[in-house]
This record gives structure tokens, C-alpha cells and sequence, in this order.
């Protein structure tokens, strides 16, 4: 093994994003290298981090339930709040609000996460769900329930941001593609699996605000489980002796062999104390984050980081795909009920809600085409290459869901513009769910994998600014609409979705270069890095 982390300095140290992963016998390396604390979470027994990831994902069904069953709730409202209680804003606003402050909920609970850790973070917004969710089902006025609205995409944003930080603390490398697909996909069909009931259920307990106080007991227990199963995930792996040498993983997770602990930065690490059965059972109540490092520094340090994340045009771009795919779907989302319900479908509220079933299908479909099949796909381009994975080797996964994208949003506004059969709009939903979610594994993927010195905040322009792009894009919808008729403005969408997803062919040529010219002119900040050491 330690002939295989030396060929890893030899080849990859030099250009984080490209990293040693096979070696010359076929044996994928377990990266990054446990380190021997029972506090590192790749020590964690596999129960143990099955019970987090499933707080994480039950967490993140239930906050989606919340920011996207407005759609199905907006016929009750329209009787509940007349056009004069909503001014200046239109009624969709209670469903658009929570994509933007999804968006923000980025901009803090990353950074901030690398400040007081990942648990405290993940706690605070289960109780701020749990406090939204029972204002949002009090609330009697139209602003009250926006507020309560954007409280909920404020908490949900995490989700989306610093539950995927928690989720790849807890994979190896190797790991990732199928851990953030599996996350995005059963989170996804779960969760419009239960949206596909909402009308029953408002129905059956007497009015919209029951869609809420039904879900006040779930954030209740997600917030006991996440405090109960939920250890903090964030942690710094300090250098270790092997074979006579000391291995060092940097703030990108490169490893580094050393000859001796004199040549080590910061010298030998303080030998951890083996916790007593009291302290093991104590650290269960405990809120703050046992593994950070960098604290306050680090957060603000993460913020310029940001900006230059922003800069970078292999950054830009696929914050560009995933504003378009999101727009898409917000599009969609905020039409189809409408659509539906008008010339010549007139469907009443409980069949229009089966149209979440298509989505259901299109999200477990995203798994095996963005996580079975990228996995394998990225691991035999890697074989090819010598046993080292670049990052773009990550590139054909994105060919699949921008195809798709963009072929839903032509169906749709093809479908809604002449009135073709009720079954083309459930087939666009759910093609168009499909690429939402394929995208996003994608997506995320290049974000943190592409420039691991500022994953954090590459991760927090690509989620953060999409949605608050995604937000900007719904306020023109109904008027674009209206201008240029159905068909037009999502055939426009879905046109700009596959132009810039063509972007992919330069850059699977000539990436790894930008990649190389990028790092040696501002890649030596790892304030923004998974791990930072600022």
C-alpha cells in the first residue's frame, strides 16, 4: 500500500482533482486513509453510520414534503387569501420563497459549519423546521404564512448543503457517486410518493392548515434522532505512522508520505485518550462538533473562497446547468396544477396530484443512471488512466440528465400549448424529475471533486446560487408566459439547458489544463477545503 501512496504524491499531489485511486493490481484504495480515532467517522461500525444516514435522509424527506406540497395546497389558498391580501406579490410566492431561501440557507450553514461543525448546524435547522412548520399551520394572514414559508426554505437548505458535507464525511472516495444518488434519488421518490396523497389528506382532516400540524410530530422526531444518532461527522485526520513512514492527507485529501515526524508540519500529533464508557455515553448529549478545526477563521475565509468559486469559469458553468434544470422544475412545478385544471383536462385537485407518482419514477430511475453507471463508468476511465481519476472523468454522467432536461421541457410546453393527451405532461414531469435529480448528483460531484481546496465554498455557489437564480427565473415565468404563449418560453429553457450543457465538450478536452493553470495561480488557500487548516 505505501508504494501505492507514494505513485499517489508522485502523480496526483501537484494537481488537486486528480488523485491515485486504483492501483496496478486492480485494488481500489480506501480514500481518505481512517485515521485511528473513534471520533473519525470512516471508523464509525456500519450501523452506526446507517443510523445517521437515515436520520439525514428521513430529515430531508420531510423538509421536502414541506417546501413542494404547496403546489397541490395553492387551490385551497386561492380561496383562503384574495389577490388584495397578496400585494404586491402574487400567490405563488408562498412556493417560489422557499427556493430562495434554500438558496441562502447555503450561504450559511456551510460556512458556519466549518466554524462550530456539522451536528449544531444540521440540529439548529431541525428545530427551525419544527418552529416553521407549527407557525406555517397557526398562520392566518397571508404574510404570516409567507414568513413561516421562507423559515421552512431557510431550514430545508440544509439539506442540500450541509447534510451532503455530513453524507461524503461518511464515504470514501470511491464511494460518493452512489452515496449522493442514492441520497438525491430516495429522498426524491419518497417524498412525491407522500405529495401524491396531500389533497386526501387535507381533504380527510378538514382544510390546508392540517397540512402542516400533520408534519409538526415528524420534525419533533427528526430533530430527537438527529440528537440521538447523529454524531458530528466533521473531522480532521491527523498525520499517522505506517511502514516506517508518516502519512499526511492534506486539506484536498491528498496523501502525503513522510520520512520522519521532523519533516511533518506541526510535528508529531498528541496521542488521543481512549474514552471511558461514561465519556462514550456523554458524547451522544453532546451538541458541539468534537473533530473541527479552523473555527471562526475558517468560516470567514470560506466567503472570499465563494466569490472566487463564483469567478471560475469550470464553477461557473455548472452553476449555470444547475440554475436551468431548478428553473425548469420551479416552471413546472408552479404550472401544472393550472394546466391541469383548465381546458380540456379539468382534473380535479386529488387526480392532479398523481402526477408526483411519474415523479417518483423519474427519481428512482436517477439513481442507477447517475450513480450505478457514473461509478462504474469513472472507475474504468480510471483503470485506463493509469489507476488516477480526474475529475473528468465525471463528465459522461452529465450527457444522460441534459439530454433528458431538455426534452421534457420541449414535451411540456409542447403538451400544455396544444393540449395533447393528459399522459405527455405526467411523462414530462417525471423525464424532467429524472434530470433534476441525475443533474444534481452530477453537479455535486464536479463541485466538491474539481477544486477540492475550496469545496465548501464551490458546493455553496453551485447549490446556493441556483436556487436563488432559480427564485429570479419564477418571478418571469407567468409573464414570459404570457408574451409568448406555453410552448415558447419552455422550449427556450430547455434549449439554453443543452447549449450549456455542450459546454462539457471543451472541458472534457482541455479541463484538467484549466484545472492546472487555475490551481497554480490561486490554489493555495485550503480555507474553503472539506477539511480546512486555517
Amino acid at each position: 500500500m505505501l508504494s501505492s501512496l507514494s505513485h499517489e504524491y508522485d502523480a496526483s499531489s501537484l494537481l488537486p482533482g486528480s488523485i491515485f485511486l486504483i492501483t496496478s493490481d486492480g485494488r481500489t484504495l480506501r480514500l481518505p486513509i481512517p485515521s485511528s480515532s473513534s471520533n473519525d467517522p470512516l471508523n464509525w461500525t456500519p450501523w452506526k453510520r446507517v443510523c445517521a444516514l437515515v436520520v439525514l435522509f428521513f430529515f430531508t424527506i420531510i423538509g421536502l414534503i414541506q417546501v413542494q406540497g404547496l403546489s397541490l395546497l395553492l387551490v385551497a389558498l386561492e380561496d383562503e387569501f384574495i389577490p388584495k391580501e397578496t400585494r404586491p406579490f402574487q400567490l405563488n410566492i408562498l412556493l417560489s420563497s422557499t427556493s430562495l431561501f434554500q438558496g441562502i440557507g447555503a450561504f450559511v450553514w456551510i460556512p458556519l459549519s466549518l466554524a462550530i461543525g456539522r451536528r449544531p448546524v444540521f440540529l439548529s435547522c431541525t428545530a427551525i423546521l419544527m418552529v416553521a412548520t407549527g407557525w406555517a399551520g397557526m398562520s392566518e394572514s397571508f404574510y404570516q404564512h409567507l414568513g413561516a414559508r421562507c423559515l421552512q426554505g431557510l431550514a430545508v437548505g440544509v439539506c442540500s448543503s450541509t447534510v451532503l458535507l455530513m453524507i461524503i464525511d461518511l464515504t470514501f472516495t470511491h464511494q460518493r457517486p452512489q452515496a449522493i444518488a442514492s441520497f438525491w434519488s430516495i429522498c426524491a421518490a419518497l417524498s412525491n410518493a407522500i405529495l401524491s396523497i396531500v389533497p386526501e389528506i387535507v381533504t380527510a382532516l378538514g382544510g390546508w392548515h392540517a397540512f402542516y400540524w400533520v408534519f409538526v410530530p415528524f420534525t419533533m422526531v427528526a430533530m430527537l434522532l438527529g440528537f440521538v444518532f447523529c454524531p458530528e461527522t466533521y473531522f480532521h485526520r491527523p498525520a499517522i505512522a505506517f511502514d516506517g513512514h508518516v502519512l499526511a492527507q492534506s486539506g484536498t485529501e491528498v496523501v502525503k508520505v513522510y520520512e520522519g515526524w521532523n519533516e511533518v508540519p506541526g510535528g508529531e500529533p498528541t496521542p488521543e485518550r481512549p474514552e471511558t464508557p461514561l465519556e462514550a455515553v456523554m458524547k451522544v448529549f453532546r451538541v458541539w462538533g468534537t473533530g473541527r478545526k479552523g473555527g471562526w477563521a475558517a468560516m470567514r475565509a470560506c466567503y472570499p473562497n465563494i466569490l472566487l468559486c463564483a469567478l471560475n469559469p469550470m464553477i461557473f458553468w455548472v452553476l449555470l446547468l444547475n440554475s436551468l434544470v431548478l428553473g425548469g422544475l420551479i416552471s413546472i412545478s408552479t404550472t401544472y396544477v393550472d394546466l391541469l385544471r383548465s381546458e380540456p383536462y379539468y382534473f380535479p385537485i386529488r387526480r392532479i396530484a398523481l402526477i408526483r407518482i411519474s415523479a417518483t419514477a423519474g427519481a428512482l430511475l436517477a439513481w442507477p443512471a447517475s450513480g450505478v453507471i457514473t461509478a462504474r463508468i469513472a472507475l474504468r476511465l480510471t483503470a485506463r488512466n493509469r489507476g488516477i481519476r480526474d475529475v473528468e472523468h465525471y463528465l459522461p454522467s452529465f450527457i444522460l440528465p441534459i439530454l433528458a432536461g431538455s426534452a421534457s421541457l420541449v414535451l411540456y410546453g409542447l403538451a400544455g400549448q396544444h393540449h395533447w393527451h393528459w399522459a405527455w405532461i405526467f411523462i414530462a414531469f417525471g423525464l424532467n424529475y429524472f434530470s433534476f435529480i441525475a443533474l444534481f448528483t452530477s453537479n455535486t460531484l464536479w463541485a466538491i471533486e474539481a477544486f477540492p481546496r475550496w469545496a465548501a465554498a464551490a458546493l455553496t455557489v453551485v447549490i446556493g446560487a441556483s436556487n436563488i437564480a432559480s427564485f429570479g427565473l419564477s418571478f418571469g415565468i407567468t409573464p414570459w408566459i404570457q408574451a409568448q404563449g406555453f410552448a415558447a418560453p419552455h422550449c427556450e429553457i430547455g434549449a439554453l439547458l443543452f447549449a450549456v450543457g455542450c459546454v462539457a465538450v471543451p472541458v472534457a478536452f482541455w479541463g484538467k489544463r484549466w484545472r492546472e493553470y487555475i490551481h497554480s495561480r490561486y490554489g493555495m488557500n485550503e480555507s474553503g477545503a472539506l477539511r480546512p487548516r486555517a
